[in-house]
């Protein structure tokens, strides 16, 4: 006889419990330490089990975001709507990226340097549009260009460059701790006013 289904909580359950498995698995030894085996040894559950509640290993890894990273991507949208001029509109979406690296640095490591073994295979790439910070980006380049307030470039490109500047101002001090590379705090205000700079017509 086949098994009642499980019922919507059950699932939640069973999801909260393999998420909680590989997070302890991440914290003692890092994304190189999960496999579907070692997850489910941790959850007490079937490898099996695991790919029915995650369809892979990526999937999984980026269930441990989700929540953070929506909310932040709220907090992008509140700041994009209580600017409506575009050029002071693209520098507090930079300021608020990098004070969402700042408070919750552990979900930045994890979401965003997130250095994806081999073994793991490359995800199917998606567009740039389905992430906002990148498309309210694009969107206030576009509305100062029209203003005259910054030069008319492409935009999805100039928006990559903003990203990747302020992206490497947080992720310096990160990568590179055995020299005195000032801190992200320090080099991410000062990189936004240079990017500021730089696209300023």
């Amino acid at each position: 006889m086949a098994r009642p289904a499980a019922s919507p909580e059950q699932r939640a359950e069973q999801r909260g419990l393999i998420r909680r498995a590989a997070a302890e698995i991440h914290a003692e030894k890092g994304i190189a330490g999960i496999s579907a085996r070692a997850v489910a040894v941790r959850a007490g559950v079937s490898t099996g089990t695991i790919y029915r509640y995650f369809g892979s290993l990526q999937e999984l890894m980026r269930s441990f975001w989700t929540e953070p990273v929506a909310k932040a991507n709220e907090t992008l949208e509140a700041a994009a709507r209580a600017h409506p001029d575009p050029l002071t509109r693209i520098e507090a979406l930079l300021t608020t990226y990098a004070d969402f690296a700042h408070t919750n640095p552990e979900v930045y490591r994890g979401a965003f340097l997130f250095v994806r073994p081999e073994s793991l295979g490359s995800p199917d790439a998606e567009p740039l549009d389905a992430l906002p910070f990148h498309r309210l980006l694009c969107d206030a380049i576009r509305e100062a260009q029209i203003a005259g307030q910054v030069r008319r470039e492409d935009a999805d490109e100039m928006a990559q460059l903003l990203w990747a500047g302020l992206h490497g101002a947080l992720s310096l001090p990160i990568h590179i701790d055995l020299y005195a590379v000032a801190p992200s705090e320090t080099l991410a205000p000062a990189m936004i006013r240079g990017l500021i700079r730089s696209i300023t017509a």
